[in-house]
């Protein structure tokens, strides 16, 4: 689990670098700004679509969750958004480490159902699972255990570790948990995430590939025309989603970890800030889909 935000706002003077400057707080409330806008839209529209077809196929079910989650994310970013534009948190350390910890529930839980998607189709395709086989029922049982499993990962670490330092409510600034990265703990934690994402991303993204580039092969020209080519091409859709938004994230934090405590400085934050605010902008999948960029 990523256990830093490293979000902050200088109160104080251009000499204190550690902290999201003006620049900073214009790029965020950008970045954010466009997530909140977008991702609504294509949230709501994508909400709509699956209630009037009411589809009971277990990537439907999974792409509810993903709707749900986006859900959740959208609803904080007001607050994110209206501490970047007055600069002072008046909402309390608590609240502060809700609105921080959603960002990270809301990534790494949708990274688990998107590669789900991608697992449940090339199970299909390497005939190891049967599409008849499958039903909401099978879904439904898949979310609960990931939505489970998830939530005794992470709620044991917001309690008991992210953003518990009492340094950090000593002044009305929220996102500054970066600081924690001094913890041999939180750095253990961020290193394992790092490697089991990239891992993973890196495996699938080559079997994925791989499939397509058999799919083509056996199909060509009309590789649109067959339903098997169409749900691969959706898969490797949602793993571009994750290389584009998520991994850039990872990559820069094991960068931001070993030079961090030595180079605080308003760049790193800045750079550290900009790769958390792009993992929300997997909030415009839907928008991708409603939109016919990937059908």
């Amino acid at each position: 689990m990523d256990m830093m935000n490293g979000t902050t706002v200088s109160n104080v003077s251009s000499i204190d670098q550690d902290h999201c400057d003006a620049y900073c707080r214009t790029t965020l409330i950008t970045a954010y700004s466009v997530v909140l806008f977008g991702g609504t839209i294509g949230t709501v529209m994508m909400s709509r679509m699956m209630f009037k077809r009411n589809s009971q196929s277990v990537i439907a079910t999974i792409i509810i969750n993903i709707i749900v989650l986006h859900s959740l994310l959208l609803i904080s970013l007001p607050f994110r958004l209206s501490y970047y534009l007055s600069s002072v948190w008046k909402l309390g350390s608590f609240t502060c480490r809700v609105v921080s910890g959603v960002i990270y529930g809301h990534m790494y839980l949708t990274f688990v159902f998107y590669v789900a998607i991608v697992m449940l189709r090339l199970l299909i395709y390497f005939k190891k699972l049967q599409m008849q086989q499958l039903q909401k029922f099978h879904a439904v049982v898949l979310s609960i255990i990931i939505w489970i499993v998830g939530s005794f990962i992470f709620l044991p670490i917001f309690f008991l570790q992210y953003g518990t330092d009492p340094s950090y409510t000593e002044q009305q600034r929220c996102f500054e948990f970066h600081r924690s990265l001094n913890c041999t703990g939180i750095i253990i934690i961020n290193y394992s995430t790092i490697a089991i994402m990239m891992t993973t991303v890196l495996v699938l993204f080559l079997m994925q590939l791989a499939v397509i580039l058999c799919l083509i092969r056996d199909y060509w020209p009309d590789m649109w025309a067959h339903q098997d080519y169409r749900a691969q091409i959706k898969s490797f859709f949602f793993l571009i989603v994750i290389v584009v938004c998520f991994l850039p994230h990872h990559v820069f934090r094991v960068y931001f970890i070993q030079n961090y405590p030595e180079e605080k400085n308003s760049k790193l934050i800045l750079y550290n800030e900009i790769c958390v605010a792009l993992t929300t902008f997997c909030c415009l999948d839907m928008l991708c889909f409603i939109g016919g960029i990937i059908h």
